[in-house]
């Protein structure tokens, strides 16, 4: 039965206590049951980042720390490190489109005829002179260029939406689709405006992306429905132009003229991290890290896969699932009576939104990261089934042993050792720390209002975190810290939509034009070339790099094996870098 706010509030203050009392020194699937069913209630909303739910997750959270008897990190007065965050866009007034030839003119409008992207450029242009460009492909294999011939410098682009095999994933035109690598190649070209229009004469206007949003473009953006368009052509009075478009031929109009007015509304919204740390002799400073998100999908944002948008996303598994199992940790940890090396626990925020809180965690450490031995995540480890998978196995010297000690339950594990993934240890790898990544696996529920606390197998949580627990203990009891391992890039499958390797990891925190690099790839083309950490690339070749997706676009017009100029910002300084690029093989 969903729990009003009243009830959460009583909820906070009461069951777990005598629960977990009841439970003793035994990882307790009750106590599992309960925290997770609480965190992935409607009361919660979903818990998005930044929204009234994710500030009562929070407040649970930080609650529970308190009742069990936690401390903020040394130096610090709470558990709290809050850091804002680019939560999202609306529609904000002034918006326009208009169409014209001579004193003949047409005004649509907006979320009826046409609606801005949500990573579109604020912009205002009149009289703009027209053209169109087929589906604004330009790529290599296979060979199309939809702007050849065409001069579409200080001009207003319209483009049809798609590919020419509409919006099939395994087109080979697919990469190119995007309206994102739209717009950057338009702008590339010196386009002002791009209007994307749908191919289909069914298909409705996409509605604006309100969740977060990794970044603009510097060209104004839209979408424009189909039967709009086509009144435009007609004032053109060219019955070969209506042809032509319909038929994706490229052309320039002789006499149609745009003007266009964008204005987003781009908001900004706060999360925090929570951490607290059991306490330990004052000669202690050497720390293990737990860790875990608290973030979901709330009502639905971008990543959902939900039919539509609206319903609450619960999250249960992902991630209340980690969340239950933090806190349980902290209860069963806390009875321990010698502790050699601290431990602390961290729920971080906004992972879902790109990692942002563990990210801002190691940008601005809340305890020394040079503290932190080793880093234990915990995402998604309610549906445990025929096995566990532990990520990052290969990044300690110490680790395939330590498990092997501390699996005495002979749990079937499937070991990975690579220490990056899309989760939040990828930020503490990326800063040398020796990570252990547990996760249950993927499943149909995934990022679907369907992900629900009745679905979770709490006894086999139980199972994953007796194994957690016991790692942890091994650790403590290692007489020197774990030997960090420098790996590199995993072998696997060749990735059909990124022709190339270069080993950068995305630091998704930044607001400022460019790719900004949290780390890189021991032995990859990105080190060789001498790219580091707080790089932020701003040209690769012959492409501007304004956000991640510039830089992906870029990564499509190379080959293994050719080399191409990098533009770096370093410290406030321009450096030029060559980068040869590698076969690719896994995600970067």
């Amino acid at each position: 039965m969903p729990l009003s706010l009243l009830a959460l509030v009583c909820a906070i203050l009461a069951a777990p206590g005598a629960a977990a009392a009841a439970a003793g020194d035994e990882i307790s699937p009750v106590v599992l049951h309960y925290y997770a069913t609480l965190l992935s209630s409607s009361a919660m909303e979903g818990r998005l980042a930044g929204s009234e739910g994710g500030r009562r997750a929070e407040s649970f959270v930080a609650a529970r720390f308190a009742a069990l008897g936690l401390q903020p990190p040394p130096g610090r007065a709470s558990f709290s490190q809050e850091f804002s965050f680019s939560a999202g866009v609306s529609l904000a007034p002034g918006n326009r489109l208009g169409f014209s030839v001579g004193e003949a003119a047409l005004e649509f409008e907006p979320e009826r005829d046409f609606i801005p992207a949500s990573f579109s450029d604020d912009s205002e242009e009149k009289d703009l002179p027209v053209v169109f460009a087929g589906y604004g492909i330009q790529s290599r294999e296979p060979q199309r260029d939809d702007y050849q011939g065409l001069d579409v410098s200080g001009r207003a682009v319209v483009v049809l939406r798609g590919s020419p095999d509409g919006d099939d994933p395994r087109s080979p035109f697919a990469p190119f689709s995007s309206a994102r690598a739209k717009a950057a190649l338009a702008r590339e070209r010196g386009a002002r405006v791009l209007i994307l229009v749908s191919a289909s004469e069914t298909e409705a206007l996409p509605a604006l992306r309100t969740g977060a949003v990794a970044g603009s473009v510097s060209i104004g953006v839209l979408s424009l429905a189909r039967g709009a368009f086509e009144r435009a052509v007609a004032l053109e009075g060219s019955p070969e132009r209506a042809e032509d478009w319909r038929a994706a031929r490229p052309f320039a109009c002789e006499r149609l003229r745009a003007t266009a007015a964008i204005r987003l509304r781009r908001e900004t919204a706060r999360a925090a991290n929570l951490i607290g740390c059991l306490p330990a002799p004052e000669r202690v400073r050497e720390t293990i890290l737990v860790g875990a998100h608290w973030d979901h999908l709330g009502r639905g944002i971008e990543g959902s896969l939900a039919e539509s948008f609206g319903d609450i996303h619960p999250g249960a598994d992902d991630n209340a699932s980690g969340v239950a199992g933090l806190l349980e940790l902290a209860r069963v940890l806390s009875r321990d009576r010698d502790r050699s090396r601290r431990v602390c626990f961290a729920a971080f925020g906004a992972e879902e939104l790109g990692g942002l809180g563990a990210a801002h965690f190691t940008r601005e450490p809340p305890l020394p990261l040079s503290d932190i031995v080793a880093m234990i995540n915990l995402d998604m480890i309610g549906r445990l089934r025929e096995r566990l998978v532990v990520d990052g196995s290969g990044t300690a010297r110490e680790w395939p042993e330590l498990l092997a000690r501390a699996n005495t339950a002979n749990l079937p594990l499937s070991l990975h050792p690579d220490g990056f993934g899309a989760s939040d240890h990828s930020a503490f790898y990326a800063k040398g720390i020796p990570v252990l990544f547990f996760f249950t696996g993927a499943h149909a529920d995934y990022h679907r209002p369907s992900d629900t606390a009745e679905r979770l197998n709490y006894a086999g949580e139980a199972r994953v975190l007796e194994l957690a627990r016991r790692t942890v203990h091994e650790i403590e009891r290692l007489p020197a810290r774990p030997t960090p391992v420098a790996l590199p890039a995993p072998t696997g499958t060749q990735r059909v939509n990124l022709p190339v390797y270069v080993g950068t990891i995305p630091d998704f925190t930044s607001q400022e034009k460019g790719f900004a690099i949290l780390g890189v790839r021991p032995g990859s083309p990105a080190e060789k070339a001498g790219l580091r950490p707080g790089d932020r690339l701003v040209r690769l070749g012959e492409r501007a790099i304004e956000n991640i997706y510039d830089y992906m676009n870029a990564l499509q017009q190379h080959r293994p094996g050719e080399k191409a100029e990098a533009v770096i910002l370093r410290q406030g300084a321009e450096v030029r870098l060559t980068i040869e690029f590698g076969a690719r093989r896994s995600a970067e």
